[in-house]
C-alpha cells in the first residue's frame, strides 16, 4: 500500500538532476510540477540554476510539460487545475507532448499530489525538496501527513536515497 506514495527517485532540487543521469535513464520526455518544485508558489521569476538547467533538457531533445494543480496568468503555459492526483491532468499533459512514444518522467515536490498521481498513471517518478515559499492551507495540512509517510517509508527501507 505504501509503494504507492514512493518515488522511483530522489534529488536535493531541479537544478542537481544531471541530464547525463536523465539520458541514462532513457528519459525522453519530463511532466514537471510548478509550484515549490520549478519555482516558489508565490514568485514568477525561475532560479539561473533552474533556467540553466531548462535548457540543457532542451539542447537534449527532453520534452517538458509543466503541470499545476494552479491556474491563472502565472501559469498560461502549463497544463493547470490538474487536480493532482486524478489522471485527468496527467492525460492533458501527455496530449502536449510533440510525440506520443517515449519514456516519461514526472517531478514533483510532493508525495500526495505528484508522486501518488504519478504512480497511479504508471510513470516513473522523481520527487525533489519543496522550495520554500508560501502554501496553500490544504498543502500545509497534506505536509504534514506527507511527514508521517516519509516516516515509514523510511522505516521500511522503501524510499530512495537523496541524491544531491
Amino acid at each position: 500500500m505504501l509503494k504507492i506514495f514512493c518515488p522511483d527517485f530522489r534529488f536535493d532540487s531541479i537544478a542537481s538532476i544531471p541530464v547525463e543521469w536523465l539520458k541514462k535513464q532513457q528519459v525522453e520526455r519530463v511532466i514537471l510540477d510548478v509550484d515549490n518544485t520549478l519555482l516558489p508558489r508565490d514568485e514568477v521569476q525561475l532560479d539561473a540554476d533552474v533556467l540553466n538547467w531548462l535548457e540543457l533538457l532542451r539542447k537534449n531533445e527532453i520534452e517538458i510539460v509543466l503541470l499545476s494543480n494552479n491556474g491563472g496568468e502565472r501559469l498560461r503555459k502549463a497544463v493547470s487545475w490538474a487536480v493532482k492526483p486524478m489522471p485527468w491532468g496527467f492525460k492533458r499533459a501527455l496530449k502536449r507532448f510533440g510525440r506520443q512514444q517515449g519514456k516519461v518522467l514526472v517531478i514533483g515536490d510532493q508525495l500526495l499530489t505528484d508522486v501518488l498521481g504519478a504512480k497511479r498513471m504508471g510513470f516513473t517518478v522523481l520527487w525533489v525538496r519543496s522550495l520554500q515559499g508560501k502554501e496553500f492551507p490544504m498543502t500545509r495540512i497534506t505536509r504534514q501527513i506527507e511527514k508521517m509517510l516519509v516516516r515509514r517509508l523510511d522505516a521500511q527501507g522503501l524510499l530512495p536515497e537523496e541524491r544531491k
